[in-house]
């Protein structure tokens, strides 16, 4: 099978100037760009990154979840500033293995999660000296994926049932259903956040489903 050669990330955004403007603060410069009545597209590019900003009206039903950038530099505090400079409010989420030189997470114009990291290790890194082992990974502020979905299912109201997956002897979990997860297969699940990495780690077909989405039974029901 021959694998593919390239890829660029596409996101729908509800300003084209706007959007392009915060990914300009990132060291993107626009390359080519297209506007048409009800569209508008703008090509983003960084070296060998691509991002591709689409604006449609009226504006395209999008399921609420979340999407994630993730970008590696090579000097975060100087990003960081700039990011500053521009009022952009900067989170920074520690020093993970994978970016032991920090990393920090923003939200673009249109609320997507931007994180970036910095993969070298700083002669000083901000808030680590003093900090080595454990006492650093216990300070550390880990950034998951998850927590981002269950914040979103949060802002809808919250779940109004508990974990529904049970320990390994059938033990019901006694903690409260956080996201909701589902599989190729059409099963569903809402479960804490602990079972929820669990299940994404050790069921490949699994993934985080959107809460209160009707799914393909409905679209079907409408067709009988």
């Amino acid at each position: 099978m021959t694998p593919v050669q390239s890829m660029i990330a596409v996101t729908y955004v509800r300003d084209i100037d706007s959007a392009r403007a915060f990914y300009e603060l990132l060291g993107f410069r626009e390359q080519s760009a297209g506007r048409a009545e009800t569209s508008a597209w703008s090509a983003l590019h960084q070296g060998d990154l691509s991002v591709l900003l689409a604006y449609t009206r009226p504006p395209l039903e999008i399921a609420p979840l979340p999407l994630m950038f993730y970008f590696f530099c090579h000097d975060l505090d100087a990003i960081v500033a700039g990011l500053g400079t521009a009022g952009v409010e900067v989170t920074r989420t520690g020093h993970p293995p994978h970016a032991p030189g920090g990393e920090v997470k923003v939200l673009d114009p249109d609320g997507n999660t931007i994180l970036i990291g910095q993969q070298e290790r700083s002669a000083s890194p901000e808030g680590t000296e003093g900090t080595e082992g454990t006492e650093e990974a216990e300070a550390t502020v880990r950034f998951s994926l998850l927590k981002e979905a269950a914040a979103a299912v949060s802002a809808q109201g919250g779940s109004t049932v508990g974990c529904q997956v049970p320990a390994p002897d059938g033990t019901p979990c006694p903690d409260k259903a956080e996201v909701k997860l589902a599989d190729s297969g059409g099963d569903v699940a809402w479960a804490c956040l602990a079972h929820a990495e669990e299940i994404l780690i050790t069921v490949p077909a699994a993934f985080i489903a959107s809460r209160g989405e009707p799914g393909l039974a409905n679209f079907l029901s409408h067709r009988q």
